[in-house]
């Protein structure tokens, strides 16, 4: 699993995040409980979506399916054509260090499929790379409930940091560590929700993500099963 999580994650990084074009006027504030996307929506997708050129048609959808509440979830559905999918939202380069330090819930509600974590970072002391491009990776219980990773030792990178294999299991507190080692500053670019089963195909509905602070709920109010894909997206 980990193994397949780490191919599919660093392709980004030889297309580089170039490969991500932001819009026009996107708000490049640091994401925080008061810069906050607090619902998304089918109408308003409130800049959650999937725009990496590594990562085309893999973006969840907006469905019906309620997971805590009654107004539905984001949906992440995998097959054998499509064994991955993510949905991502801008962290406005919060440094990675604030993440930490802050030590805010890291959150969301599931239902019973697997789904992971996802946060995107530049500036990492990563060897040979020019931008210090990676992702780091926490993977959920298979069980539907509510996850907490803010403190889980089960954190991994999808690169090598110093004395940290690509792979290895550690906290956020460690990976900053080495991430930010002989004078680099690791900032996070976008935080989400990925889903990779091993066998493939797969079902899982999230909702009420809450990254630093933001929690944002996806809601599907008044509507019957799935809406749109939220490719392409971002605000």
């Amino acid at each position: 699993m980990k193994r397949n999580l780490i191919r599919v994650t660093t392709i980004g990084a030889a297309l580089g995040v170039a490969g991500f074009i932001a819009p026009a006027g996107a708000n490049a504030a640091p994401v925080s409980d008061t810069n906050c996307a607090k619902v998304s929506t089918p109408v308003d997708a409130a800049g959650w979506g999937n725009m990496f050129g590594d990562e085309q048609g893999q973006a969840g959808k907006l469905s019906a399916t309620n997971v805590v509440d009654r107004d539905g979830s984001l949906e992440l559905v995998t097959t054998e054509q499509t064994p991955r999918q993510a949905s991502y939202h801008s962290a406005g380069d919060l440094p990675l260090a604030d993440l930490v330090k802050n030590n805010k819930a890291l959150t969301f509600e599931k239902s019973a499929g697997q789904a992971n974590w996802q946060i995107r970072v530049t500036g990492a002391n990563v060897a040979g790379s020019s931008d210090g491009f990676l992702t780091l990776v926490w993977t959920a219980p298979e069980g539907a409930g509510e996850t907490n990773a803010a403190s889980s030792d089960q954190w991994w990178a999808t690169r090598a940091l110093p004395g940290i294999e690509r792979g290895a299991t550690a906290t956020l507190k460690d990976l900053l560590a080495a991430a930010n080692s002989e004078g680099h500053t690791t900032v996070v670019n976008h935080y989400g929700i990925s889903s990779q089963p091993e066998n493939k195909a797969g079902k899982v509905n999230v909702d009420n993500v809450s990254f630093n602070g933001c929690t944002t709920n996806f809601a599907a109010t008044g509507a019957g099963g799935a809406f749109g894909s939220l490719e392409n997206v971002f605000p």
